[in-house]
């Protein structure tokens, strides 16, 4: 099995990441090891962190169970370099065809954005095993519902709407996972490593009926 489908085929058994965004590097290192002490195996490290790239070789290396990402990857050399760094995956906020072909034909697993069906359709015919639907919040569940009608095969993961409140709606419309900033990803400086624990179980919680 190829690194594609074998991240994809993993994910697709935890269905849930946590994606972290914060300006304080200690900070993430926080939220990661709460969410791993909660449960979550997928983390997402949006390169907008202070030395996000050392940040996801000091991570991998410290905590080989987790699967970690690049996350706000908008160019070809971000996604190099995430990669050397030690990123299993990268996510992209954009619809770029270009470098998810560029990720297919190096055997990386990129989830691209979409915000429109006519931006995931591009991304499908081109490869895309998931497809970040971004922002989530702008249409919601019922949104997810819709364009699952006439695309079943679309694979999603709804990013910037899911939290503790409407997870459960996201999961029943049809999304194949979620990315949590919210109050676990976007924890505020300051919440402590059992805090997040306490969070990411919940959230877990919820996924573990969806599994």
């Amino acid at each position: 099995m190829n690194k594609i489908n074998q991240h994809f085929e993993e994910f697709k058994k935890s269905r849930i990441s946590t994606i972290v965004r914060t300006d304080d590097y200690d900070h993430a290192l926080k939220i990661i090891e709460g969410s791993r002490e909660g449960g979550i195996k997928f983390i997402e490290i949006t390169l907008t962190i202070p030395d996000a790239y050392k940040l996801i070789t000091e991570v991998s290396k410290k905590w080989s169970d987790l699967k970690i990402g690049a996350g706000t990857v908008l160019t070809l050399d971000q996604a190099k370099e995430s990669i050397k760094a030690g990123a299993s995956y990268l996510v992209d906020p954009v619809c770029d065809v270009e470098l998810l072909k560029w990720c297919n034909e190096n055997d990386i697993l990129l989830i691209a954005s979409g915000a429109t069906p006519s931006e995931m359709y591009k991304l499908s015919i081109n490869g895309a095993k998931i497809i970040k639907f971004f922002p989530a919040m702008i249409g919601g569940p019922e949104m997810v519902k819709m364009i699952k009608n006439p695309f079943p095969e679309f694979e999603l993961l709804a990013t910037a709407g899911p939290n503790l409140s409407n997870l459960d709606a996201y999961y029943q419309a049809g999304v194949l996972g979620c990315g949590i900033t919210a109050d676990l990803g976007g924890a505020p400086v300051g919440t402590t490593v059992e805090e997040i624990t306490t969070i990411a179980k919940k959230y877990m919680a919820i996924v573990a009926k969806y599994l």
